[in-house]
Parts: structure tokens; C-alpha cells; sequence
């Protein structure tokens, strides 16, 4: 009875170091981003630093804009040297005309960290890409081993809401070993929504309506994705 009892103790001990481990998980404190400020810089928090600045007039009224990616501002290798789990974030920055900076909207779960790129990238960091193209901004992922999932956000400024909403999502899945491939594309703007396999493709009609930046969670909207197409 005592071993059996020191055992559930051991063991309850596991699963709440465990569980603690896993809340560790860095996420970006939005309440230390201004909402407005003269510089760039000014809008990355204390442990934070700019991995890339993209510009590009983001709503249509001639201004230079930017979208930066963040990430976590500590060392790529640990003591052993091996690549250190880096998190990311999408943060938008609007030029006024009075040449102020103004925080658009900020992506905390949208972006992969630079270790969820799955045995397809190995100890090699993986990549988030983002660019613009026509205003659009456009985020491009993938990870996985044998099955590499690969999708595409596209995201545009709304008028009407003054936020930027989630306007196209591409997800595929590709057996590397099979050749298998399942995809589907989104388009939040028809309501349009496209499932390929193999040859066959078949539409169906999704509601319509605006999906935030700042709702838009990587996981999340691939599980979704993977279970209407059954994987």
C-alpha cells in the first residue's frame, strides 16, 4: 500500500510538473505595446526584437505602413548548442497622416516558433514568412515529418472596422511517402470554400463574417481544418 501510494504521489507530481511546463509557453504581453508612438522600436516590449520589418501602403491612403515579426530576443542555441524554442508575433503599424505610428492589430498565436517546424526542419530553425503583395498580408507556414502541412493566412484592412480581417486561408496535407495530398482554400470575402482531393474537387458555401487578426491562432485553425477533412 505505501508503494502503491508513494507511486500516485510520484506520479501526481509528474503530471502537474508537466501541466506547469507547458503554461510556460511565451506568448507576447499585448498591454506593453502602445498604442501609438514616434518610433518603431517604441512598440516592441522589454524581451522582444524584430526578426524582420516588411512596408507596404497596408490601407490605401499612400503612407508607408509596416509589419513586423517579432520574436523572442534571447540567444538561438542553449549551453549544449543545440536551437533554442524561440516564439514569434505579427504586429501591424499604421502611419498617420500627422506622421504619428498607430498599433493596428497584433498577432500573439498566429505565427510558429522557431522549434515547431516538426522532424521536417530538424534542429534547423523554422521558418514564419510573411510579405505583402497589393496591400494583402501574407503568412506562409508549414511543419510536419512524413505528412508536411502547409498553409497560407491572407489578411487585409477593413474600412468599416479599422482592423485588419482574415480574408483567405489555405490548408494542405502532403503524405511524402504516398504522395497523397488533401487541401482546401477559403475565401471569407465569397464564402466560398474549395476541398481537393487527389482530382476531385467539391465547393460548398461558409457563413460570412469578419475574423480578426488578433483571433487567429495557427493550431487552432489547423485542427479545424484537419477535422473537416477527416485526418
Amino acid at each position: 500500500m505505501i508503494f502503491r501510494f508513494g507511486v500516485v504521489i510520484l506520479c501526481s507530481i509528474a503530471f502537474v510538473a508537466l501541466g506547469s511546463a507547458q503554461e510556460t509557453e511565451t506568448t507576447i504581453n499585448k498591454s506593453l505595446i502602445p498604442l501609438q508612438a514616434n518610433e518603431l522600436s517604441k512598440f516592441v516590449p522589454p524581451g522582444w526584437k524584430i526578426e524582420e520589418k516588411l512596408t507596404g501602403d497596408l490601407n490605401g491612403d499612400s503612407l508607408l505602413d509596416f509589419a513586423l515579426k517579432l520574436i523572442e530576443n534571447k540567444p538561438e542555441k542553449d549551453q549544449s548548442g543545440d536551437p533554442r524554442e524561440r516564439s514569434r508575433a505579427l504586429l501591424i503599424v499604421l502611419q498617420s497622416q500627422d506622421g504619428k505610428l498607430v498599433r493596428a492589430g497584433v498577432a500573439d498565436k498566429l505565427l510558429q516558433c522557431t522549434r515547431c517546424g516538426g522532424a521536417f526542419y530538424g534542429v534547423v530553425e523554422a521558418p514564419a514568412n510573411v510579405k505583402i503583395d497589393k496591400s494583402v498580408i501574407i503568412v506562409e507556414q508549414d511543419h510536419g515529418s512524413r505528412d508536411l502541412t502547409n498553409t497560407t493566412y491572407r489578411f487585409r484592412y477593413d474600412p468599416e472596422t479599422q482592423r485588419f480581417i482574415l480574408i483567405g486561408f489555405d490548408f494542405a496535407d502532403s503524405d511524402r511517402l504516398t504522395g497523397k495530398n488533401v487541401s482546401e482554400s477559403t475565401n471569407y470575402l465569397t464564402g466560398v470554400r474549395r476541398v481537393s482531393r487527389g482530382k476531385t474537387v467539391t465547393s460548398s458555401t461558409i457563413p460570412r463574417k469578419k475574423i480578426f487578426l488578433e483571433d487567429v491562432g495557427s493550431e487552432q485553425f489547423e485542427e479545424d481544418a484537419e477535422k473537416r477533412l477527416n485526418l
